[in-house]
């Protein structure tokens, strides 16, 4: 069971969040780790490595939980990796008068690095890690280890903030509880279980051949196909999150494969993965950038010139527009490429505003 298995099945099994944030502690040298889910729609929501839960919940049971400034700050820097303290904590706050400093001092850290994932429903998770005092900073080594697990760490977080950080039942009834569409796929590819709300996307997924699930749309069928496990091949399904435009209502969807492992197989029915639909407000028919960079883990830049293209300007254009060479932005739209799982600039647009039936890509 490798780390990025146990971030997964954390997801959906909260208990196990502890554990993986002290595996992810131990890999980076860090003392403490820490997950907190941030919305004031929301109660304080967070998992930790056991020698902090006391200080964070002090911390819950105040105002500052939602005020939070430097995780605000964090925020605004829209950095898809960790960064250090010092990029979001400010010298005079250093003090044993500021609570989130006084939080550092209770836990006996000298040093933190952490990282903000924004939320389809605008709250946010935030990353922590901590180092004890007398040890030096993180290196660039650790940060490097992190930054290769946000991604997963990002996905998971989603599902977490989506199902309150609550136990998943037995069924995808707590999902349907939830307003999340979603069904099960078993080992063979089979719908073993759907809930009401994803029975009535059947203009989006439908019933295919062998009890199997299918996208309606060409396009977005093939990523489904591609994200879920084939019988033929002995491989998991693989984490991917797309989305696709409702045509009756001009609103947008974004599918999830989320790969079930151990426990939580165990808790849906030895099931190979979860497939859930949850919904954002869209512009034009394009997500938003911080959308853009919660599912698909791209960079400020990385969504901006994602939202261009989709807009209708061509590479040079962009260059001209954001001050870069073209070099530069091919380099960028081969990182979104990469990250979105496409090729060209029409499958990449076809992705990103959910067009049906887009003739571009054959």
């Amino acid at each position: 069971m490798t780390v990025l298995d146990r971030i997964y099945e954390a997801a959906f099994v909260p208990e196990l969040w502890a554990g993986v944030l002290e595996d992810i502690a131990r890999a980076s040298g860090a003392n403490s780790g820490a997950m907190l889910i941030i919305d004031q729609k929301l109660p304080p929501l967070f998992a930790a490595t056991p020698n902090v839960v006391d200080t964070l919940t002090e911390f819950a049971e105040t105002p500052f939980w939602y005020e939070n400034p430097p995780a605000h700050r964090l925020r605004k820097l829209q950095y898809s990796g960790f960064l250090e303290r010092a990029n979001f904590f400010y010298d005079h706050e250093r003090n044993g008068d500021n609570p989130y400093h006084h939080n550092m001092e209770k836990i006996g850290a000298d040093w933190q690095v952490g990282s903000v994932v924004d939320m389809a429903d605008g709250e946010m998770a935030l990353f922590t890690f901590e180092r004890q005092s007398g040890l030096p900073d993180f290196g660039p080594q650790e940060l490097a280890l992190l930054d290769g697990l946000r991604p997963h760490l990002a996905r998971a977080a989603l599902m977490a903030s989506r199902l309150k950080l609550e136990r998943a039942e037995a069924s995808v009834a707590t999902l349907n509880a939830l307003q999340i569409p979603a069904c099960v796929i078993g080992d063979s590819g089979v719908v073993i279980s759907a809930n009401a709300l994803f029975e009535r996307l059947g203009d989006v997924l439908r019933p295919a051949a062998f009890g199997r699930l299918a996208a309606r749309d060409r396009v977005i069928d093939r990523m489904l196909q591609t994200a879920l496990a084939a019988p033929e091949r002995a491989t998991a399904p693989q984490i991917r999150s797309f989305p696709i435009r409702l045509a009756e209502n001009d609103r947008a969807v974004v599918i999830h494969v989320i790969p079930l492992h151990r426990t939580s197989r165990d808790i849906f029915d030895r099931s190979a993965a979860v497939v859930a639909v949850t919904g954002y407000a869209v512009d034009s028919n394009l997500p938003s950038d911080t959308v853009l960079r919660g599912l698909f883990d791209l960079s400020a830049a990385e969504a901006g010139i994602a939202g261009d293209l989709s807009a209708g300007h061509t590479v040079k254009e962009i260059a001209a527009r954001r001050g870069i060479s073209v070099a530069t932005a091919r380099t960028h739209l081969a990182q979104i490429f990469r990250k979105t799982g496409t090729g060209q600039q029409g499958q990449l647009i076809a992705l990103l505003k959910g067009i049906s039936g887009y003739s571009g890509w054959t």
